[in-house]
Formats: C-alpha cells, structure tokens, sequence
C-alpha cells in the first residue's frame, strides 16, 4: 500500500513540550505504522528546527524525498493550549515554510501510482502551496488514485468557497461535526439533522464518500448512499490531539484492504481513542493493542 500526503509539517508546541506534527504527517505516521509506504510532500525551513523534524520523520520511516527546504521561511511552530476536557486550540503562525511548497515532477509521480493521496484544507492559506495542490490534484484527475480531503477548518486560514472547490477534487472527505454544520449553514442548508446535512453537503460536492467524526460519540460514514454509524470507545483523555489524524489513517487503511464500511469505521475509531488517551499526536501503538483494545477478553 503506498499514500502520499501533502500539507503541512510542524512543532505542536504542547503543555509537556514540543512534539511532531500536522495532519498530513500524523495521518502518515500512523499509516506507516501500519505497514504503509508513506512520504510526504511538504516544506520546511533552512534552520536548526528544520534539521530537527526531518530527521524525526526518518525516523518515523516516512520518506522526506519530497520534503523541500524553504531558505526564507522558518519551519513551522504552532502554539497548542489543552483545556480541561482536553480539548486543543490552535495558534498556527503565518507565513511558514509550508506555505512555499512548489510543484515539482516527482511528487507528481508519486501521488499519481499512489493508492491514495491525502491533502488538507490549511495548507491552501497561502497562493503558492494552494497553486501546487490544484496542480496536483488537476493533474492526476482520472488516475486511480484514491483523493482523500482533510477538511481542518482553522480560522481564519480558509475560506468555505476554497473548501468546497477541494471537497469537489476529492473522492471521500472527513472533517468533524461543527465543521459539517459551518459548512452545510454556509451554503444554504435548512437541514436540522446531522444526516441530512451529510447528504446535502455530498450532493453539493458531489461525493460518493464523506466521514463525519462526533469526539466522543464515533463517526459516520456515508458511502453509496448509506449511511453508517459507529457510536465510539469510553476512554480517559489526556489530550484530543491527533486522535481525528490517526481516526483517518485507520479509515483508509480499513477501506484500502477491502473491509466494509462497519468494520473500517470500529478499527478507526478504536484508533482514534486510544490516541486521546495518550499525550501527542502520535504516540506507538501495535497493531495487537488494538486488536486486544476493539475484542477484549
């Protein structure tokens, strides 16, 4: 299984210190955990950070190939504050070397034999890295490559019209309950349940997959016009951080292997919780945890 992800590569800068981060990395360390032939497409900073967070991602065992070097923007650091229910804020400094990945012929060959390409919606903040990834994604239009848009609505870095143009690029989006009802109010839904705005918001896209996740409650799938509920793991939380990133990893690893859609959906959120409980976003964990945590004796 090969999936390249593209977007951002930052330091949360966390209560407990600084730890590895952005989405599109955490969905590739977890997938590369997993077994996944991952890299990334992304950009850092010509500084001692820089240095610093490729050397983590080697170590994680995700390919830096595509990982540029940005001589006139620093490596990104982002300020987290946790609340008491563990919950994060997010204070994400702009510009970054992120926000200067340019279009380059490799990456284009690797999301297009990939089997799936994950991308978000931060990373499109900037005209030069939202350039890239519209070329990309434009480019490798009618390949099979499975498009994966990973909606992260942080103010005031997106626009709902910018959002609505990726989620149409895309063959399945996930993106979380508030961020489901800001949308679907935006572009007009009179809608009160969260299954009728799940239909409306894949029509006006025109998508045939949209993953909805509820924190502690589960997730819902949508895929061929059924709708799929998983109600989630009772679990203590130490921080929410990156839970949502390795929910989608188990998604797709679940849904590449051909499981069903009830099936992907208990897999990933028993990912996902068992994330929360831990402090980071990418803490190990073996596949028979999560084996033992879905069946226990």
């Amino acid at each position: 299984m090969k999936i390249t992800s593209f977007g951002e590569v930052l330091w949360d800068n966390l209560p407990s210190g600084k730890k590895l981060g952005g989405a599109p990395l955490n969905v590739l360390v977890r997938l590369r955990a997993l077994g996944a032939d991952c890299a990334i497409i992304s950009s850092r900073g010509a500084d001692a950070d820089g240095d610093e967070i490729q050397r983590q991602i080697e170590g994680k065992d995700v390919s830096t190939a595509l990982l540029q070097v940005c001589p006139d923007q620093p490596t990104s650091l982002v300020e987290v504050k946790i609340n008491n229910c563990g919950v994060a804020t997010y204070d994400i400094v702009y510009p970054c070397a992120w926000d200067r990945i340019t279009l380059r012929d490799e990456a284009l060959a690797r999301v297009a034999e990939s089997d799936a390409f994950v991308f978000g919606s931060l990373c499109t903040r900037d005209p030069v890295t939202r350039r890239t990834l519209e070329t990309i994604l434009d480019r490798t239009a009618g390949t099979d490559t499975f498009k994966v848009f990973d909606v992260n609505l942080r103010q005031p870095h997106y626009t709902h019209e910018r959002v609505l143009s990726l989620m149409k690029r895309a063959d399945m989006a996930k993106l979380n309950d508030d961020e489901l009802y800001e949308l679907a109010v935006a572009f007009g839904s009179k809608h009160r349940s969260i299954d009728q705005n799940v239909r409306f918001l894949a029509r006006l896209a025109g998508l045939e997959r949209l993953c909805v996740t509820l924190g502690p409650h589960g997730a819902l799938y949508f895929a061929d016009d059924q709708m799929h509920f998983h109600t989630g793991f009772r679990v203590e939380v130490a921080d929410t951080v990156g839970s949502g990133d390795s929910f989608l990893a188990g998604l797709i690893y679940k849904l590449l292997n051909g499981a069903s859609p009830d099936e992907a959906l208990d897999f990933a959120c028993a990912l996902g919780a068992m994330v929360a409980t831990h402090i980071g976003p990418t803490p190990t964990i073996e596949t028979e945890e999560i084996e033992r945590f879905r069946h226990p004796v």
